[in-house]
């Protein structure tokens, strides 16, 4: 989030808040911190939004050196052909590659060209009275926790573009994300019964390994929005993930299936490839609220 100090036609000071893309696709394409100062008199071309006043979605930044930042999803400059950020090759961190044999506990970033599900909108499902009703009291900015920085809760943390990373501790798995600095512990020996397990926001997962593939079931869940659009959840709701790690183990095929009778008439199921980029780290997101 960058803030842009204007002057109206008036000589009134408006102050805009600018977003970009995912700060990991940023560093990816050479968009590294410090690139832009304080103080700075840049030109931005993007798109306002429509709900929000002083509120965009930044696409260019013109530096005063002359060069243009492409800090969204547009690939072509706008202002300068000195860019950092469309086609120029990917910049990663000098790093160590992982060992072949690390299998699936690595860094992970979900390929690009794969929309998020949890931006689909209402009426793309087949809701039940109840959760069509909810849809229809929700506040996009009043009811919205993540605007709080409050961290989200499964299976709406699932499926967004920052890295994240899975991590062997024998009888848990720890998969920690970069995005709002989320951390799930999957359980892989666990003989509790479900029903005597605290509910919580990420619920309880359990794993097993079925060849290659990482089956993880979740429930006990108490995260009350299926998504980021304002869908209802239930504390019914059960989502099976599987994370498959292909041949080269270059690439996870990753599906997650989500089951909630109270809001959907059937069940949800999202498919997208992470990729494995040598030297991609999770970083600390750090949110806050100002």
């Amino acid at each position: 989030l960058i803030e842009l100090a204007t002057t109206d036609e008036n000589g009134q000071e408006i102050v805009w808040q600018l977003e970009g893309a995912a700060l990991s696709n940023q560093r990816r394409r050479g968009v590294m911190a410090g690139m832009l100062q304080e103080g700075d008199q840049v030109r931005v071309a993007g798109y306002a939004s429509t709900r929000r006043p002083a509120h965009m979605t930044a696409e260019h930044i013109l530096l005063p050196s002359g060069t243009e930042l492409l800090v969204g999803f547009a690939r072509e400059p706008h202002f300068s052909e000195d860019q950092v950020g469309g086609n120029a090759p990917p910049v990663t961190a000098a790093a160590e590659a992982e060992p072949a044999d690390s299998g699936i506990f690595r860094v992970w970033t979900r390929a690009g060209g794969y929309w998020p599900w949890y931006f689909a909108e209402p009426h793309e499902y087949e809701l039940t009275a109840s959760a069509a009703a909810h849809v229809a009291e929700y506040d996009t900015f009043a009811d919205n926790p993540l605007l709080d920085c409050t961290q989200p809760g499964m299976p709406s943390v699932m499926g967004n573009p920052y890295p994240m990373e899975f991590i062997d501790h024998g009888d848990t798995i720890e998969l920690r994300f970069e995005e709002f600095d989320v951390v799930r512990t999957i359980h892989m020996n666990d003989a509790r019964d479900p029903a005597d397990v605290p509910l919580s926001p990420l619920g309880h997962s359990v794993g097993e390994w079925d060849g290659d593939t990482l089956v993880v079931t979740t429930n006990r869940i108490n995260w009350p929005y299926y998504g980021r659009m304002g869908l209802p959840q239930s504390e019914s709701v059960h989502v099976t993930e599987r994370f498959t790690l292909v041949a080269d183990e270059n690439r996870i095929d990753y599906e997650i299936t989500n089951r909630d009778p109270e809001v959907f008439a059937g069940t949800q199921t999202w498919e997208a490839p992470y990729v494995w980029r040598p030297g991609e780290e999770v970083g600390v997101y750090d949110c806050t609220v100002e």
